[in-house]
C-alpha cells in the first residue's frame, strides 16, 4: 500500500474536490485523479461518489476512511520522532511565531547562528496557531496555554505595551504628552477583524468607541506607521524602547502584561536540535525580561532625555 495514495484519498474527503485537494498536498490536479484512481484500481473499488456539490465517499471509501486516518496519525508520531533519533544537534528547526515576536527574534538570529551553528532556524510567522502535533512547526510561541496533554509548555516570561509616537509627530502634536492624546491625535491600529487583540481593544476603550483612522492586520505594519509618523500607536515596549525614532508617551500599561510561553510537542521535545533551540530561546527571553516589560532603565532614562517639551 502506497501511503501517498492514502494521503491524496484523505485530503479528497476532507476537501471534496480534486482541484482543492491539489491544493492542500501542493501538487497539480492531473496527479491527484492520477493516485486516486492507482488506489482504487489497487483496492478494487470506487472510493467517491461525484454529487452535485462535489464528492463525496462512497460506501467503501466510508470504511477506508478511518483506516487511511490511522495510518496518518501514525506516520505523524514516526515524524515528530525521527529528529529524535539523531545523536547530535542538527538539522532544521522550525519556530512558529506572531509577527509581533518574531520583530523580537530577529534581532537575535545572528546570536542564534552562532551558537547553534550545525542547526537551520526557520521562522514562520502567523496569527493562526500552527498544529504541533502535524508537525506544521517544531516549536511555538504563545500566549495561551495549550490543552492538549501531548504538549509540553515552558515560560518565556512576560511583556507588555506603551503608547508611542514618532518623534517629529509629536513635536507638531503637543497634545500626545497628555490624557487628551486619545481625542486630539491620529491613532494607528488593527482592522476590526482583530479587534479582540488585548492591546487593541484596550486602545479602543480609550477612543471611546472611535476606530483608529489608519486600520491594518499586522502589528509590524502598525509599528512602522507609527515610526513614519501616521499616528500615535500601542506597541510592545521591546520594540518601542529600542527604537530612538520614537518617544514613548505612557507608563508600561499594567493591563496589558501578558505570559509568554514556549510549546513543543513531546515527541518532538527528544530531538537534541530542538533541545538546543528551546534552551537557546529560554536565554534568550531571560536576558530580554526587563526589556519586555519595559523596565529596561537604561532605554527609558534615554527616551526621557530625549522627550520633546511640551508647547
Amino acid at each position: 500500500m502506497n501511503w501517498d495514495d492514502l494521503r491524496v484519498f484523505l485530503a479528497v474527503s476532507r476537501a471534496g474536490s480534486l482541484s482543492a485537494a491539489a491544493k492542500t498536498l501542493r501538487v497539480t490536479q492531473p496527479t491527484v485523479g492520477r493516485r486516486l484512481r492507482a488506489l482504487e484500481e489497487g483496492l478494487g473499488a470506487q472510493l467517491f461518489e461525484r454529487l452535485p456539490d462535489g464528492l463525496v465517499p462512497s460506501a467503501a471509501g466510508a470504511e477506508l476512511l478511518p483506516l487511511a486516518e490511522a495510518m496518518e496519525t501514525t506516520a505523524h508520531a514516526v515524524d515528530r520522532r525521527r529528529p529524535a533519533l539523531a545523536a547530535s544537534a542538527k538539522g532544521s528547526v522550525r519556530i512558529s511565531v506572531w509577527e509581533t515576536f518574531a520583530q523580537l527574534l530577529t534581532g537575535h538570529l545572528a546570536e542564534m547562528r552562532e551558537r547553534l551553528p550545525e542547526i537551520e532556524i526557520e521562522i514562520g510567522v502567523n496569527h493562526i496557531y500552527a498544529n504541533l502535533s502535524r508537525r506544521e512547526a517544531d516549536l511555538l510561541i504563545q500566549e495561551c496555554l495549550p490543552e492538549n496533554p501531548s504538549l509540553i509548555v515552558r515560560r518565556l516570561g512576560s511583556y507588555t505595551f506603551a503608547v508611542y509616537g514618532a518623534r517629529d509627530y509629536v513635536s507638531a502634536h503637543p497634545q500626545a504628552l497628555g490624557e487628551s492624546r486619545y481625542q486630539a491625535c491620529q491613532w494607528v491600529g488593527f482592522d476590526e477583524d482583530h479587534a479582540y487583540f488585548h492591546n487593541q481593544s484596550w486602545l479602543l476603550d480609550k477612543l471611546e468607541g472611535q476606530q483608529p483612522a489608519l486600520r491594518v492586520n499586522n502589528g509590524i505594519v502598525i509599528y512602522q506607521a507609527v515610526r513614519e509618523g501616521a499616528g500615535l500607536g500601542v506597541l510592545p515596549c521591546f520594540a518601542g524602547d529600542a527604537d530612538e525614532t520614537l518617544v514613548r508617551l505612557t507608563p508600561p500599561i499594567d493591563a496589558l502584561v501578558r505570559d509568554l510561553h514556549l510549546v513543543v510537542h513531546r515527541d518532538v521535545r527528544r530531538s537534541p536540535a530542538v533541545r538546543a533551540v528551546i534552551d537557546v530561546l529560554a536565554e534568550i527571553f531571560k536576558a530580554q525580561a526587563e526589556r519586555l516589560l519595559g523596565q529596561d532603565r537604561g532605554a527609558i532614562r534615554a527616551a526621557i532625555a530625549k522627550k520633546p517639551a511640551a508647547a
